[in-house]
């Protein structure tokens, strides 16, 4: 479960932009704390009382604290195949799935995700472009990446994929596999909050 939030991804959960985030941190209105860097952290309990305070909705997820995954590939039989894995075999995750690049860069835009789960090879913008943009960005640059590919990959593919995703799976893979990787994510999440 999530322990602290930047002011963007409270500013998402609030509806508002991250600068009144700011605005009511430094009006002392919503409690958190600046890291060495600079940056404010909200505690997820400090969030709860803020949004119940000021009679604003508490999601919840907020509060039973889901697991979010993302899964993007353009085959729906995969598609298909995650989504009943994790539907008959995992609790407290909550799976969203996005068939290209495109969408899931706007689904990760609008809500936050522990982990994503991303086909490399995809028409128009693969796996590798959306991995970077999320890194790019200071909000998405610590979502946790599964890696999944039926093709084979360029030596510079690959190296970019070690050091950028958790994981690496080749397709066809088990369900197992994917499990184990998915709760691998889960238990190291637990361990950084």
């Amino acid at each position: 479960m999530k322990k602290f939030y930047t002011t963007s991804e409270a500013a998402k959960i609030c509806g508002v932009v991250h600068t009144t985030v700011i605005r009511w941190i430094t009006e002392g209105k919503l409690k958190a704390h600046e890291t060495p860097g600079g940056h404010r952290r909200i505690e997820r309990e400090d969030l709860i009382v803020f949004l119940k305070h000021f009679n604003m909705p508490v999601p919840a997820s907020l509060i039973n604290g889901s697991f979010k995954v993302l899964v993007v590939d353009d085959e729906r039989l995969m598609l298909s195949m995650i989504e009943k894995m994790f539907s008959e075999q995992t609790s407290g995750v909550e799976l969203h799935l996005a068939t290209h690049g495109m969408a899931a860069l706007i689904m990760l835009g609008k809500m936050h995700f522990n982990l994503v789960i991303l086909d490399v090879v995809m028409p128009d913008m693969d796996g590798i472009e959306v991995c970077r943009a999320l890194k790019r960005d200071p909000d998405t640059a610590g979502i946790k990446i599964i890696a999944i590919t039926g093709k084979q990959l360029s030596h510079a593919q690959e190296e970019y994929l070690a050091h950028n995703t958790e994981r690496l799976l080749r397709k066809p893979f088990t369900p197992e596999e994917l499990l184990a990787c998915v709760s691998a994510v889960r238990e190291k999440e637990g361990r950084d909050q």
